[in-house]
């Protein structure tokens, strides 16, 4: 298929070929869902014929008979299971949409004879922010919590078990949907800043992995990946600007081109042109609002002036920008909203790729512990008892801010030129693994083939 072929072997994507390849793609998800009825299936999400909320019925779907994963457990992974004969498979559940996958997967390694260690983000946040990890846990008993430092059933001895990570052999097997080898990697655990009142990092212990950590497994990966050009993906929740700093000398030593999601702080305008040099292809920003007042209240620490210098400074510096921002939020008033649409008009052109984000409560915060403090009123759950729950649902001065807020995209943000280009350009599907590789006039193509500087 012509357009596999080009999200497979294209080095860099042009951003209409990507859309028109990509949706092609999409197309034909869609139409293999057919063989499955009550299935629907995308490049961006799983639904199973029962709601994913509800973990008892997920199981019932998934024993009563063929899933859209049972061939590929048959006839790609148990191959792979029978040749390396693991004493222990590590599942990770980072989204909701992968829990239906999860879950069946699970079943088919039990069948198999394997032991399973089932984690992951999606079971840290519904055990800390959110509601059903139990719900979870009584049909996968072998779920874990953690923050992958550590897991039952394996003794790592004195050191963390993400200080002894090595590239694993399997994956030099595979061809992922990428121009480029992708390659996640953490340099730390928690959040630094943790001081948001509605933070899903609030309960976690900040740990960072440093410089001697990410050499060994860089060493590791094998010559065969390091030859199609690598990007090392850090998936921290937000990297800190010392920790980073300190492999910027590793990553131009192995030429490894990089992104990551950073807090919009002082520290990345001061780095810019060293990032630039590093091999930094991409910085996905938090910038959240324009309106200082609405960041203060909420104890987000960022600055709507230090988060513009940081966007334009790092467009400056030819690394792509992609800019989250969080609407919706408590309170928010029209002034806000003009904030954050002046913000933008300022940023202008140095916005590559922009997310708009509508805030959602989790269930369990201290901004819902505080609710009547911030004049919210807490809903009950409109779900059964036995769904698990991620966010609680709410109003504020007796109306629905996230209905204002989806207003907003349309009234005011997109009628921004710049911004309209942005949404134009940031793909709706394989978010955040293609962006980098996304080509934009006086961005970086990359540390040893640059050619737009």
């Amino acid at each position: 298929m012509p357009a596999m072929d080009y999200l497979l072997n294209s080095p860099l994507y042009e951003p209409q070929q990507h859309r028109t390849a990509s949706g092609i793609l999409n197309s034909s998800m869609k139409l293999f869902s057919k063989k499955f009825p009550g299935w629907k299936i995308s490049l961006m999400d799983l639904v199973p014929p029962e709601s994913v909320h509800r973990p008892s019925e997920i199981v019932n779907i998934c024993r009563e008979g063929k899933t859209p994963f049972s061939e590929f457990w048959e006839e790609y992974l148990l191959p792979v299971l029978q040749r390396y004969d693991p004493e222990n498979v590590l599942v990770s559940l980072s989204y909701l949409s992968q829990l239906t996958a999860g879950i069946d997967l699970v079943l088919f390694l039990r069948r198999a004879g394997y032991r399973v260690t089932v984690g992951g983000s999606l079971l840290n946040s519904l055990s800390r922010t959110g509601m059903g990890y139990e719900l979870v846990r009584s049909v996968l008993p072998e779920s874990s919590l953690g923050d992958g430092s550590s897991f039952q059933g394996f003794n790592s001895g004195n050191d963390p078990f993400l200080s002894r990570l090595s590239w694993p052999d399997m994956l030099e097997e595979w061809n992922y949907i990428s121009g480029r080898p992708v390659i996640p990697y953490t340099l730390s655990t928690g959040c630094y800043w943790n001081r948001c009142l509605f933070c899903p990092d609030s309960s976690r212990k900040l740990a960072v992995y440093g410089h001697e950590t990410f050499e060994r497994f860089i060493s590791t990966i094998p010559s065969t990946v390091m030859d199609k050009n690598p990007i090392i993906h850090f998936v921290d929740s937000a990297i800190p600007g010392r920790a980073l700093e300190g492999v910027l000398p590793l990553l131009r030593q192995y030429r490894l081109d990089f992104y990551t999601f950073a807090r919009p702080e002082g520290w990345i305008s001061r780095l810019a042109d060293r990032l630039n040099e590093s091999g930094c292809l991409m910085l996905q920003l938090g910038a959240e609002s324009g309106s200082r007042s609405l960041l203060d209240r909420f104890l987000k620490g960022i600055d709507p002036d230090t988060s513009l210098e940081a966007i334009t400074n790092c467009a400056r510096a030819g690394i792509r920008t992609y800019v989250y921002m969080l609407m919706g939020l408590p309170g928010e008033t029209d002034n806000d909203i003009q904030a954050s649409v002046r913000f933008l008009e300022k940023a202008g052109d140095s916005v590559d790729f922009i997310n708009f984000s509508v805030f959602n409560l989790p269930v369990n915060c201290e901004l819902t512990d505080r609710a009547s403090e911030f004049g919210i009123d807490l809903l009950d759950h409109d779900s059964p008892d036995d769904s698990i729950r991620l966010y609680r649902p709410f109003i504020y001065n007796g109306l629905n801010p996230r209905i204002k807020a989806r207003r907003a995209v349309s009234e005011y943000y997109s009628r921004i030129p710049s911004v309209a280009e942005a949404l134009k350009r940031t793909p709706r599907w394989f978010r955040t693994s293609h962006f980098p590789l996304i080509e934009i006039p006086g961005r970086k193509s990359g540390i040893s083939s640059d050619t737009s500087k």
